[in-house]
């Protein structure tokens, strides 16, 4: 299990790295069937930003090993 430490100072934990996109999709829909639910779009952001950097981080892995 990983850790992943939110933008907004919170942690996010996923078993493998797929499963990020998992809780994205999950919480893309139900924030989308509850837009007042605070908490769910605060979560979905802090998700969505720590999928973000470690896209970013695979990327530049991937470019320094084909350098």
């Amino acid at each position: 299990m990983q850790f992943l430490t939110a933008p907004g100072g919170g942690d996010v934990a996923v078993m493998e790295p797929n499963e990020t996109l998992i809780v994205e999709s999950a919480l893309l829909l139900y924030v989308l069937k509850n837009p007042d639910s605070n908490i769910a779009v605060r979560v979905l952001r802090d998700v969505s930003q720590v999928n973000e950097a470690r896209e970013v981080r695979m990327e530049d892995a991937a470019e320094q090993a084909s350098a």
